[in-house]
């Protein structure tokens, strides 16, 4: 078993951080918000900073929103001694960003890899998700039991970043698919074809996929309701964008991707929505085409 420090215990990060708790380790937990920490009342010790969580942990996990929050993190950590400490970065963060991370973590006498969630909240929770790993690999095969704790199953991907290449991939495919039906039943019904019919044609064995299928349910009923939300999406699709700059190539789809995801933003703000889901973008769509 290992003593664990636990930061960050928003809507995946309470789901792993259940299950490495349910697996006998010694935690210790932080969050900026007390309700979240007081989800484990009585089961983890709460901490007053990130540091303080990371005080004598073997294990330290972190479960953030962006990439500039894990690099200022880490740098605390750093600073308060990571010499023989893992480090497992939950987070959907920039591969770039990460493996300069790894080796800063390294000459500091510690380790870092990087473990994104594919999967929703319950299924964190439910331990039914899977993992990849990427981190020196003798690291990741030395932490076996860790990766087995909290996931229904991992695949070890290479080195350090390589995690979280793997997960920006899944995302850019998924989410230029949402952006891509948002698109099209508005489009196609400001012709004359409802889109309820489109659905029906289309959830064919030629189209359908878990994507195809849970976007359109959404765009067919016109239910935004909050499962991913956009201003998260639009990060990693900034994420993807700048691997693609950094390989010289234009990023073509993504940017128009972009483009509807920061105008929807925008006018939510205007709105005073707060939060929307990233289905939002369809319901921009719906309001251009009917214009």
């Amino acid at each position: 078993m290992y003593k664990v420090g636990f930061i960050g215990l928003g809507a995946m990060g309470r789901g792993i951080c259940h299950n490495v708790i349910e697996a006998g380790n010694d935690v210790r937990v932080f969050d900026l918000s007390k309700d979240a920490m007081d989800v484990f009342k009585g089961v983890a010790e709460p901490c007053a900073t990130a540091v303080e969580a990371a005080e004598g942990a073997d294990v330290v996990f972190m479960s953030l929103p962006n990439s500039r929050i894990v690099e200022s993190t880490v740098d605390s950590l750093i600073d308060a001694g990571v010499e023989g400490k893992l480090i497992v970065d939950l987070s959907t963060s920039d591969p770039t960003s990460t493996r300069k991370l790894h080796d800063k973590v390294m000459e500091a006498g510690g380790n870092m890899v990087d473990t994104p969630l594919i999967a929703g909240p319950q299924e964190a929770w439910d331990k039914t998700l899977t993992i990849v790993v990427g981190g020196d690999e003798d690291v990741v095969e030395a932490h076996k039991d860790l990766f087995d704790m909290y996931s229904a199953g991992w695949d070890y991907v290479g080195p350090s970043g390589n995690g979280h290449l793997v997960k920006l991939a899944q995302n850019w495919a998924g989410l230029l698919q949402a952006v891509l039906y948002a698109q099209l039943y508005p489009v196609m019904e400001h012709y004359g074809i409802p889109a309820e019919k489109l659905y029906h044609v289309l959830d064919s064995d030629f189209f359908s996929n878990w994507f195809f299928r849970f976007y359109s349910d959404k765009y067919v009923k016109r239910d935004y309701r909050m499962d991913f939300s956009l201003d998260l999406a639009l990060k990693d699709m900034t994420y993807m964008k700048r691997l693609c700059d950094e390989a010289g190539v234009p990023g073509f789809m993504l940017d128009g991707a972009i483009d509807l995801a920061r105008l929807t933003l925008k006018e939510a703000a205007a709105e005073g929505k707060g939060k929307v889901d990233t289905s939002a973008v369809a319901d921009t769509m719906y309001r251009l085409c009917e214009e």
